[in-house]
């Protein structure tokens, strides 16, 4: 606690908010913190603002707030840890955010022992809070913790300044108006966000979009053809990996379109669903449609978001194992006791909890990134005996029934299929679902039973009502 003689946080920043003795400091609560940054759009993460809220808000009232959580959502106590300090976490980047981009003090109320829960973490989100300024706890156990009193490291701080910048980058959807590199940055990212159109459209935009940014670039430059010749060979798909590379780590790719093709093919360990989701939002007016050029995306979207998410981990593991020296040695040289048990606590959680879930994350891209490239046979070899399957629970049941479902979607619009062979139309499509395998798969793996020369033309059904019953 602060000493009486010397003026305290708090003190200070009611000096600083109100020199004339009149205006007061706000204060608010952790919880009214959050909304409070929701409704600004304060919040600048991989999550929207909306987002961030629900997850930290949810996770405090389901765990933190629950002392049985551990029994009544069958978890480990040490889970349990691991969701606090993710949601502590949490709550100590968005103030950190807040108190880098408001323009006023503040103070803000928070339970008696979460300053120092902060502490505990605070090399790791860059956010400390000076507890020996605090005033005493109020009756209820809570302590008005001042802005002037929490510090923000220079890398928190150069981190919030690099997302504003982005931020404020000012999208455009002209080309033309691109000034530099975090601008051009900032607008393909928000193409690829932004707007009610499907996925393929979005990505034709964007390239569209890039395209006609390097055209305009190339006009600029004294080898002005060979520039332009350059741009012009340049292919849909090279163009949108450059844009991956651009954009780099995003809400597109971690927690947006990019990621739930990734979810579904770690699922279901080939890219038959997602070739098809895909392809659907792809088709021109005229039905016309590249499949080559759907594999080649789908391939960029799941490694961009692959990628980031490693790359993000790598970070993670890094920064833990710097940490991790710095706290060993005030473990091994600091005399006081409080900062002794506050660095071995922040050791444990690097660990123990940190590099860990760093490690797995990694190795779960890693493992995607394997299907992505070489997808297995399995479920489309035993697709017809799978689909026709008596146990619906099973989940080669399921699988079966959404590749199948999907394939038709994707391949047969428009076919009445009440008036087609069934059997001729699930060989077919057990055809196509091991050609798109094949389009994922390096040419000398590819497995020749999946051809285009192997689909037929679809019969004409015996019975309706059989293939009626089938279609359902």
């Amino acid at each position: 606690m602060a000493k009486k003689e010397n003026k305290s946080a708090a003190q200070q920043a009611a000096a600083q908010a109100a020199p004339t003795g009149k205006q007061s400091v706000e204060v608010i609560q952790t919880g009214d913190l959050m909304n409070q940054l929701k409704q600004n759009g304060a919040t600048k993460s991989t999550l929207s603002p909306d987002a961030t809220v629900m997850a930290l808000n949810g996770l405090k009232t389901m765990v933190h707030d629950n002392p049985n959580a551990a029994e009544y959502y069958g978890m480990s106590e040490d889970s349990v840890k691991k969701i606090n300090t993710f949601t502590l976490a949490g709550f100590a980047t968005v103030l950190a955010i807040e108190v880098e981009q408001r323009k006023s003090p503040f103070a803000i109320k928070m339970l008696e022992n979460q300053p120092e829960a902060i502490n505990a973490i605070s090399q790791f989100t860059g956010v400390r809070i000076d507890v020996k300024a605090l005033p005493a706890p109020d009756e209820k156990g809570e302590i008005e913790v001042p802005s002037t009193a929490i510090e923000v490291s220079e890398e928190g701080k150069k981190q919030i300044k690099k997302e504003k910048d982005i931020e404020n980058a000012k999208p455009t959807t002209n080309p033309a108006e691109i000034e530099n590199e975090n601008q051009l940055a900032a607008s393909l990212s928000n193409l690829l966000t932004k707007g009610a159109d499907n996925i393929g459209a979005r990505i034709k935009r964007v390239i569209d979009f890039y395209r006609g940014y390097l055209t305009i670039q190339a006009n600029k430059a004294e080898n002005k053809e060979e520039e332009l010749q350059k741009v012009k060979s340049m292919t849909r798909t090279e163009m949108f990996e450059k844009i991956s590379v651009i954009v780099g780590e995003c809400p597109f790719a971690m927690n947006g379109t990019a990621k739930i093709f990734r979810d579904m093919i770690q699922k279901e360990l080939n890219p038959v669903v997602p070739f098809c989701i895909y392809r659907r939002t792809s088709v021109n007016g005229d039905n016309s449609v590249d499949d080559e050029f759907v594999s080649d995306i789908l391939k960029i979207l799941v490694k961009w978001s692959c990628s980031s998410t490693i790359e993000h981990a790598q970070h993670n593991i890094a920064e833990a194992e710097r940490l991790i020296k710095k706290n060993e040695k005030i473990v091994g040289e600091e005399k006081d006791a409080t900062k002794k048990k506050l660095a071995q606590t922040a050791i444990n959680n690097y660990v123990n909890a940190v590099i860990p879930d760093a490690e797995k994350c990694i190795a779960e891209m890693q493992s995607i990134l394997v299907v992505l490239t070489n997808p297995s046979f399995d479920a489309i070899d035993s697709l017809i005996e799978d689909y026709n399957g008596k146990d619906d629970t099973k989940d080669e049941y399921k699988l079966a029934h959404r590749i199948v479902g999907n394939v038709i979607k994707t391949y047969y619009k428009g076919v009445d299929l009440t008036k087609v062979d069934n059997e001729a139309l699930l060989n077919n499509v057990q055809q196509r679902a091991g050609i798109i395998i094949n389009m994922f798969r390096d040419p000398l793996t590819k497995n020749q039973n999946y051809d285009e020369s192997n689909i037929t033309e679809l019969k004409e059904a015996e019975t309706s009502a059989e293939g009626e019953e089938k279609a359902e």
